[in-house]
């Protein structure tokens, strides 16, 4: 997974000055919502693409009434299904996301 950049420059992958990374795509999204799926997580920095102006993935998604993690570290070991993920987050005043403690139950 992409985590396993954490601490280097590919991470945020902001050399030119514009974020470089992976991200779901909106269409990605749409096929999630249909599915029924209740959540997505990454282990980048955003569900969108790094250089996204618009942010169409967040848009689709979260109005949807469905959850969203991004920086999941070991997301990789996560079977693609079957797993129960398990997140504590404290609430916090005005703002729409902060920092979680994640597990997985496999």
């Amino acid at each position: 997974g992409w985590d396993k950049h954490v601490g280097s420059d590919k991470f945020r992958g902001a050399k030119d000055g514009s974020l470089h990374f992976p991200g779901f795509h909106v269409e990605a999204a749409d096929m999630m919502i249909e599915r029924g799926a209740a959540g997505m997580a990454s282990d980048t920095l955003s569900l969108d693409y790094g250089q996204s102006k618009k942010f169409s993935t967040h848009y689709k998604w979260l109005p949807s009434g469905r959850w969203g993690l991004e920086c999941v570290a070991n997301l990789g070991d996560v079977p693609e299904a079957g797993a129960t993920i398990v997140v504590g987050s404290p609430k916090v005043k005005g703002a729409t996301g902060g920092p979680s403690r994640i597990f997985a139950l496999v």
